[in-house]
């Protein structure tokens, strides 16, 4: 239970700080255990392993990011802490199946537009 409660509030911090660095050790030490104990506790809790949970939540943010504002697909990269755009891309199209700038067209297409929708 209480590995339990670690692992929630490291969860909550992660998501708060997902537009820093935000490494296994930066982590571990936030923690207070060590990275090797960490990553094993994280898995058996969450399920995922704790480099692979950070860059979900990251391609989660991102793509809720596309979907509601302009900002480039190279500064939504570097917001979410990508080395370069490209790395973004390849690691956007292998979670949705899609690349960024079609995941935002699709997403702009989808929505209600104005009183047409309601007739």
């Amino acid at each position: 239970m209480f590995h339990t409660n670690v692992v929630n509030q490291l969860t909550s911090w992660i998501e708060d700080n997902l537009q820093e660095p935000l490494n296994i050790k930066t982590v571990a030490s936030r923690s207070g255990y060590s990275p090797w104990h960490l990553q094993r506790m994280f898995k058996s809790i969450t399920g995922y392993p704790l480099a692979s949970y950070i860059r979900i939540q990251r391609l989660n943010n991102a793509a809720s990011e596309l979907k509601k504002s302009q900002v480039t697909v190279a500064d939504v990269a570097a917001k979410y802490q990508f080395d370069s755009q490209q790395s973004f891309c390849r690691a956007f199209k292998k979670y949705f199946a899609t690349s960024p700038s079609r995941y935002r067209r699709f997403s702009l297409t989808d929505q209600p537009s104005g009183s047409a929708n309601n007739q």
